[in-house]
């Protein structure tokens, strides 16, 4: 990880975010980045970092081309100026102010330290009032990317608003994105969070923070279609009666790919519901991490929650590890967790074959199947619909 210290030698510009950026490099320099001995990422060498020096600049991808009518906000071209946005949209940096009193842990954070050690804008999106089509959020990397980015972005959703958020997460270089997102739900808002993750060469280190409000709702659709290494941390913070979070997730990973997905949903008080259902399928040598976590803190009565996560391995190469955790310290809850690992269901193949099916295609219905989870639950049909034929095209 020498190479990434090595960028922290560069304060940066003297700015409003001066004060903020040597905090935060002081903290990730006490601390480290993370290796295999730290339980968050036991699973996830960053070897592949240490053979890089990110000396390369930045270079944006392509605008995304998309077969529904939507709000399109290109993260990586915000510096070069702000888009046009409809009325209950606004977008604007945010004051180092609002910063000034972040605080994450050690080793485990050291990604969210270095996003704020190499922040250049913070930026502030509010969304007023229901939204009549999906947004998309576009972070994008070109061929030439060989540096180090670090996006962020705070989210806040009104009292009564409403949005299809869609996260288009697309790489096509070898530096290192580092992403972070705060989002905050007020009372009776709702949002449809779609994350639609296409890796390169490049790693890709995203965490995303929710704070949900009394009957307010956050449901989260995460489709990793691979990449060198992906790393997604989701916390959901469960804050008054009648929220809900709800997560829907799939990880493919090929040879030579890792996608690694921690998930928290925090049941702070009671009254609260959640649900988590989350899918891998690794082929080749590809290795999958899937760790999911729900929390019912003490005095969360009358809370609700369900885990479940199933992997599928197709070949006898790659590797999934996969750990469900339930956390109960109230009464009067429901809570249950399970998790499967296998393969193709030869029965299934076989009764497909009998009925004249060639091998190849039989294997990729039984996988579209199985994979179909988290875009089946995105409500706008447009997106469904998209996001189906997405990952078709994968599989």
């Amino acid at each position: 990880m020498s190479a990434l210290l090595e960028r922290l030698e560069n304060s940066g510009p003297a700015d409003a975010y001066a004060e903020l950026r040597q905090r935060a490099r002081k903290a990730l320099m006490s601390h480290g980045f993370p290796d295999l001995k730290t339980e968050a990422w036991k699973y996830t060498s960053l070897r592949v970092l240490d053979k890089r020096d990110f000396s390369g600049g930045f270079t944006a991808g392509e605008a995304p081309s998309l077969p529904f009518e939507a709000d399109l906000i290109r993260v990586s071209a915000l510096d070069q100026g702000l888009p046009s946005l409809p009325d209950g949209l606004s977008l604007e940096p945010m004051p180092a102010s609002a910063l000034a009193e972040l605080e994450y842990g050690g080793r485990e954070d050291a990604f969210a330290w270095f996003n704020l050690a190499r922040l250049s804008t913070a930026w502030r999106l509010r969304i007023e009032r229901p939204l009549e089509r999906p947004l998309v959020l576009c972070v994008d990397t070109g061929a030439e990317f060989a540096g180090d980015w670090h996006p962020r972005l705070h989210i806040q959703l009104a009292e009564g608003a409403s949005a299809t958020l869609i996260d288009l997460q697309q790489d096509q270089g070898s530096g290192l994105m580092n992403l972070v997102q705060d989002i905050d739900l007020a009372a009776g808002s709702q949002l449809e969070h779609v994350i639609e993750r296409q890796g390169h060469e490049s790693a890709i280190v995203a965490r995303t923070n929710v704070e949900v409000g009394k009957d307010a709702s956050y449901r989260a659709r995460l489709l990793d279609l691979g990449g060198r290494l992906h790393r997604q941390d989701l916390r959901i913070h469960l804050n008054d009666a009648g929220a809900h979070g709800e997560i829907d997730g799939l990880g493919l990973i090929d040879s030579k790919q890792h996608v690694d997905v921690h998930t928290c949903i925090d049941h702070r008080v009671g009254h609260t519901t959640s649900r988590e259902a989350f899918r891998m399928l690794a082929d080749g040598t590809g290795v999958g991490v899937f760790n999911g976590r729900i929390h019912i803190a003490r005095g969360a009565d009358d809370s609700h929650s369900d885990l479940n996560t199933a992997n599928l391995l197709l070949s006898d190469s790659a590797r999934i590890n996969t750990k469900p955790e339930l956390e109960i310290y109230a009464e009067d809850v429901t809570a249950s967790h399970g998790a499967t690992i296998g393969q193709l269901d030869e029965d299934a193949v076989f009764y497909l074959r009998s009925r004249g099916v060639p091998l190849d295609q039989a294997a990729s219905l039984l996988k579209r199947g199985f994979a179909r989870l988290p875009v089946d639950a995105v409500a706008d049909e447009a997106v469904h619909d998209w996001l189906g034929e997405t990952l078709d095209r994968r599989l």
